[in-house]
């Protein structure tokens, strides 16, 4: 460990060229790391400095390659390499590689040459799937990136989200290696660490997820600005957006899917569904205003990737997100947007956090319901009256439902699908654990 110009910085910790090739040099031992062509590895290490070195390396040699985030039980990650096509997985803290029983490992084609990078679909609209990227095709993504985000250049990427997904590795980490800066990677989640890191680096970029930089937010001391925070991974609430732009001098906001990378950056979130302009290597197609269709997209001429998000394209050619497909309620023929609805019960001064997906309904086909969480309980008709004097008639949630919190997905996002499937078969009453 060298602190003599860093390559990046985990937490506190400075590692150099040097570093990356000496760890690497020990992981090495393990021959399948030596020569890693035409081989896919599954990475579970809690060291994140190993596995980014360890990234490093197989990238340059055209090793593939699933990182498994540090928190999964071994048990667990031995079945995510298995159902990935991986013929051994690395974990703990390096010092064991154990080759998986091929009649165990899913059977899938032989990697692409010069390797690649498998990813795991987040899972919000089912169970989540691999996804192979080619390291050429991540290489074209980074190039694009870099070049339609001019804004970063000259700031510190400070990437305070998992390394072991893309958004973090690609965008935060890969992308601040490209622009020739020094990427400072936050392990420790502690937030008064990360604002103490913000603070030291007063001209950064922070990838956080939406979650994460609203806690930042609160926290902020008086006086300490943020300087650039990008969002990803879905459309920021309103009220927090607002909140947000005040907080810092550039709040950006980028949209992409797992199958194709990064797809559009907006420099300057200016409304939280605008995600700007599609990067220059993609080709992608959506509806206009007042028509929105499916967000589709291709690399290359190659064929179109079906996104199952719906948006549309402006006249000046930004992207706009509006809801998953299987998120948008359908009431009567017109189109309900989960966003649109719990951006508004987010305004109520005594609601911290909402979640609103669909019911089946006899009579309108669905329906909104609606989660929320408060400090204490709320009155049922207050609450009532409160949103239809703010939201159309089909927009009202037909249930309303407090909860002491709303369930997530282990990597922190809300999945309406399974609520809505929770709830579909559900005779509960109209209105259900708020106080009449």
């Amino acid at each position: 460990m060298t602190t003599s110009n860093p390559l990046f910085v985990v937490d506190a910790t400075p590692y150099s060229r040097d570093d990356v090739e000496r760890a690497v040099a020990t992981l090495c031992r393990h021959s399948a790391l030596a020569e890693p062509s035409g081989r896919r590895l599954a990475v579970c290490l809690k060291d994140s400095f190993q596995w980014l070195a360890l990234c490093l390396y197989l990238k340059e040699r055209g090793g593939s390659v699933l990182p498994i985030h540090p928190g999964t039980p071994l048990e667990a990650a031995r079945m995510l390499a298995q159902e990935t096509g991986c013929h051994a997985l690395l974990h703990g803290d390096g010092a064991t590689l154990e080759a998986l029983d091929p009649s165990e490992v899913v059977s899938l084609t032989e990697p692409a040459p010069g390797g690649e990078l498998i990813q795991l679909s987040s899972g919000t609209t089912g169970r989540p799937k691999a996804i192979m990227r080619s390291w050429s095709a991540i290489d074209r993504e980074l190039d694009s990136y870099v070049e339609g985000f001019p804004e970063a250049d000259g700031l510190t990427p400070i990437v305070a989200c998992p390394v072991t997904h893309s958004y973090g590795l690609i965008c935060g980490f890969l992308a601040g290696l490209r622009r020739g800066q020094v990427p400072r990677v936050v392990t420790n989640l502690n937030p008064r660490f990360i604002l103490g890191t913000l603070r030291d680096h007063p001209e950064h970029l922070l990838y956080a997820a939406p979650t994460l930089v609203s806690l930042l937010e609160r926290m902020l001391p008086e006086g300490q600005p943020l300087h650039t925070v990008m969002l990803s991974g879905a459309a920021l609430p309103s009220p927090l957006l607002e909140t947000l732009v005040g907080r810092a001098r550039r709040v950006c906001q980028q949209y992409g899917c797992s199958e194709a990378g990064c797809i559009a950056i907006a420099p300057r979130a200016e409304s939280p569904g605008l995600m700007g302009r599609p990067l220059g290597h993609l080709e992608v197609s959506a509806g206009q205003p007042g028509a929105p269709e499916e967000i589709r997209v291709s690399v290359s001429g190659a064929p179109a990737i079906a996104t199952r998000d719906l948006g549309y394209l402006d006249e000046q050619g930004h992207l706009h997100f509006l809801a998953r497909l299987d998120d948008t309620i359908n009431v009567a023929g017109i189109n309900v947007y989960p966003g649109d609805v719990e951006d508004v019960f987010l305004r109520h001064p005594r609601i911290d956090e909402v979640v609103a997906f669909k019911r089946p309904d006899a009579y309108a086909g669905e329906r909104v319901c609606l989660q929320f969480v408060a400090p204490e309980p709320l009155d049922s008709e207050a609450l009532r009256r409160w949103c239809r004097e703010r939201l159309s008639p089909h927009q009202v949630p037909m249930v309303l439902e407090q909860v002491e919190s709303i369930a997530k997905l282990p990597n922190g996002k809300v999945s309406r699908r399974q609520l809505a499937q929770t709830h579909a078969a559900d005779g509960q009453a109209e209105v259900s654990g708020v106080t009449p």
